[in-house]
């Protein structure tokens, strides 16, 4: 699957240089301060080289990430609209009645599931509670079908890119416009870090994010080259015993050759086997999703994050965030009510010292007023102390990926 003689490879990581050139929108002023910190922290060239040392640049990635991508991924609630017909499998249509209130004939609301979660989670949390016929066994098998539920609905509303066992690669056939943009856009970024010299230097790019999907392992996956994989060069936070039915190849990164992709909310293909975790990129049936679920935290009214895995990822995203110098938020409104995402944010900047020198990119739909009022409840020093510096882009992260590639530096592709 993974070959192991891209081990050995220097910082400056072979890449697919391949892209059509072609007229490009004016740079905002954003995409401008972007791709100004780019060129400033990259590694130098010349005879005399002035020493950067490594800068992490962190995507914070939502859902309007994934919707740039693909503009059929869904945003918002419309991934937790189910079907019972999954859930039906575990327990016949009385028995959903009486324990959630469901109807065989009705879709499964937004709202419903959050119940229905809780409930199951109020269930396992606190055995005494449990009606006559609930137990651990069939606790499981509900969340399971749950889980299969939500991925089936993924499915249905746009595809999952799942792993090519023969090509050893996430597949890409005729990229669109804007995926072409997104690949060009991270592939300089990627090429702005150098080991060849010594200590590793440069930019280094990371990603948080709260999707499921495999979006980001497809972008990672292509900028390399053709014979190269991501999984040499990404740390997940935990480290998986089989990568897609393989031994994982590195067990322990180096640091000067990672970075980071870490899921907040679990993933589709990251399963539990025992006491140990795997990564499955495979397509599966229904039946073996309800049985293997896929470790995902899904809507409740109070959630629940005591599976080993959160507990593994979430103390390394609190580190990821300290050691992070330019942070960019893409696709993702901060609503209020999440509280544990404005946590792990307020960790860029817990102070107002920690936040200078420091910048936030904050990409998506709206306004300029509407960003910073909603980064200022996160970060209060923004107001006072204007630390970390914020700056705002309102549109797509595909446009604004167009907007800074003819701002790349041409000796770095």
């Amino acid at each position: 699957m993974v070959r192991a003689t891209a081990c050995g490879v220097i910082m400056a990581r072979k890449t697919n240089t391949q892209a059509k050139k072609r007229t490009k929108p004016k740079a905002s002023e954003a995409a401008q301060r972007f791709m100004k910190l780019v060129s400033y922290f990259s590694y130098q060239q010349g005879p005399r080289p002035q020493t950067k040392g490594l800068t992490n640049f962190t995507f914070f990635a939502g859902a309007g990430f994934s919707k740039s991508w693909d503009p059929k991924a869904p945003i918002g609630s419309e991934l937790f609209k189910l079907k019972s017909d999954v859930i039906e499998q575990v327990a016949d249509v009385g028995a959903l009645a009486r324990m959630f209130g469901l109807n065989a004939f009705d879709e499964i609301t937004p709202d419903q599931l959050r119940q229905i979660v809780y409930q199951i989670d109020m269930y396992e949390r606190y055995p005494d509670v449990r009606s006559r016929y609930v137990d651990e066994q069939n606790l499981r098998m509900f969340r399971g079908a749950l889980r299969a539920a939500v991925m089936d609905r993924y499915e249905k509303i746009t595809n999952l890119n799942y792993f090519d066992t023969a090509m050893s690669k996430f597949p890409l056939t005729s990229p669109t416009r804007q995926q072409q943009d997104i690949l060009s856009f991270f592939r300089h970024l990627h090429s702005r870090i150098d080991g060849s010299q010594g200590p590793a230097e440069g930019v280094r790019t990371h990603f948080i994010t709260t999707n499921y999907d495999f979006v980001v392992e497809t972008i990672l996956d292509n900028i390399v080259a053709p014979d190269d994989s991501l999984f040499l060069y990404t740390y997940r936070g935990f480290t998986p015993k089989q990568i897609i039915n393989e031994p994982n190849m590195v067990p322990v990164h180096e640091h000067w050759l990672v970075q980071h992709l870490l899921k907040i909310n679990g993933g589709f293909e990251i399963l539990r086997r025992g006491e140990d975790y795997v990564l499955d990129y495979s397509m599966r049936p229904s039946e073996a999703v309800m049985s293997e679920p896929p470790i995902l935290m899904l809507a409740s009214r109070e959630q629940d994050y005591s599976d080993p895995y959160f507990k593994t990822v979430f103390p390394k995203v609190v580190r990821l965030m300290r050691d992070t110098t330019v942070l960019v938020i893409v696709g993702y409104s901060l609503p209020q009510d999440d509280a544990l995402i404005r946590f792990f944010l307020r960790q860029f900047a817990e102070e107002p010292e920690d936040g200078r020198g420091k910048v936030i990119f904050y990409i998506g739909p709206g306004t300029d007023q509407e960003k910073r009022t909603v980064l200022e409840e996160v970060f209060p020093s923004m107001a006072r102390e204007k630390a970390p510096r914020l700056i705002t882009y309102n549109d797509g992260f595909d446009a604004f990926a167009a907007e800074c590639l003819p701002l790349a530096d041409p000796n770095f592709n």
